[in-house]
């Protein structure tokens, strides 16, 4: 839960009385970077050296149009499944791996 807005409602103090506050800070696009490039990497390391240098142009180039969609696209009360998160690159490194597996076998 967020606060109010972009589709979200207030919740009464009544309600949150039930429930533990648990928030977190967005992490530093180092630390996006580094995890998507050590998942990659693991799975293009069985491939040539050229195919392993562009490990890290794809994760930066995921980065880069994520974070131009989720700072254009931001949710409004009309269109409030315009949410972005992590899960968008990760569905983008595990196509990349999917469509990989599928053309070798």
């Amino acid at each position: 839960m967020g606060p109010p807005g972009g589709g979200r409602s207030a919740i009464s103090h009544r309600m949150k009385r039930h429930f533990n506050m648990l928030a977190y800070p967005d992490l530093a696009k180092e630390s996006i970077v580094m995890i998507f490039k050590k998942i990659l990497g693991a799975f293009i390391s069985s491939y040539s050296g050229e195919i392993s240098a562009i490990v890290d142009q794809i994760v930066d180039s995921c980065h880069c149009v994520y974070t131009a969609v989720a700072d254009n696209l931001k949710p409004t009360p009309s269109k409030s499944h315009y949410t972005f998160n992590l899960r968008d690159i990760s569905k983008i490194i595990q196509g990349v791996c999917a469509s990989d597996s599928k053309q070798t076998t």
